[in-house]
């Protein structure tokens, strides 16, 4: 028995190891969750205008065109349990905007038990979050087995994401998208929920978030960002139609603090302003940007 046990042990052995070496690579690796906790930890101080949301606005705000001490604290996916986590997080004592991102998806979409629930371990691992306890599979890059070695192997590669000292992301552009990137029925249909049984969580968040913004002299202005006819065309309606209800929700609620700006079809956003059915390049993003800012 101890023969095997042994031998089941060095068996194992350099699994473990190759596992430990992969989790401290990727842990010591930047990021852009780890770069945008340095930057809120370390500027904190002087951000004036916070941009949330998703990649509708990681990609699609720059924060340099919103004011000299903006900063896009967006990601890819990030729904609004983080959005509230990360107002609360970080002390930004001179905070006068929150720019918040909502989307067709924003009130339904969580990332614990989802095909994408890894993406909730970058808030744990790398923001200080605990939702999750540190035995969890969300501090381990290595829990998610597929993703941690796509992720291994990319870093034999050119990085493919980018991002700016502000915190947008900045691979989104012109010459650099698909030729098929009109895909209006793909990106509704990643988008499309007919189960909206998470909304109403989600609204009382957004709702915790306008109180926090209403106690602090915070204005929280909520953007719907552009949309190609093509994706428009295959929303779900009904979908679309609670959104807007909720949305008028909180604003009613909180009326001398929020404010929603629509631009979803804005004619003013034509084809050379998209990277994709519901993305805006870097061109489309600044001026979106600007209207943002005279609006506010």
């Amino acid at each position: 028995m101890k023969k095997f046990l042994l031998r089941t042990f060095l068996f194992l052995l350099p699994l473990a190891l190759l596992l430990m070496g992969g989790e401290a690579v990727l842990r010591l690796h930047p990021n852009a969750a780890k770069a945008k906790d340095k930057a809120m930890r370390l500027t904190g101080s002087i951000i004036d205008t916070l941009i949330l949301g998703s990649s509708h606005a990681y990609y699609g705000l720059c924060p340099e065109l919103l004011g000299r001490n903006a900063y896009n604290a967006a990601q890819v996916s990030q729904t609004l349990k983080y959005d509230e986590f990360i107002l609360n997080r970080y002390a930004l004592p001179r905070l006068r905007a929150v720019v918040l991102t909502v989307s067709d998806f924003s009130f339904y979409e969580e990332l614990e038990g989802t095909p994408s629930w890894y993406l909730a371990g970058r808030y744990r691992m790398y923001m200080g979050c605990d939702y999750h306890s540190l035995a969890s599979a969300y501090a381990w890059e290595a829990a998610a087995f597929p993703v941690f070695a796509k992720k291994l192997l990319a870093l034999c590669q050119p990085p493919r994401e980018r991002w700016s000292l502000r915190g947008q992301g900045l691979e989104y552009t012109l010459e650099n998208r698909a030729a098929d990137w009109d895909n209006g029925s793909t990106r509704a249909a990643v988008n499309r929920y007919e189960d909206f049984s998470h909304g109403a969580v989600n609204e009382a968040r957004l709702c915790r978030m306008a109180a926090l913004c209403r106690k602090r002299g915070i204005s929280l202005v909520l953007v719907a960002t552009p949309l190609r006819p093509s994706y428009r065309a295959e929303q779900n309606p009904a979908q679309t139609a609670d959104m807007l209800r909720r949305i008028e929700r909180v604003a009613a609620r909180f009326p001398q603090t929020v404010r929603f700006l629509d631009f979803a079809s804005d004619p003013a956003f034509t084809a050379n302003d998209f990277y994709d059915a519901d993305h805006l390049n870097r061109a489309g993003a600044a001026k979106l940007s600007l209207k943002v800012k005279g609006a506010i």
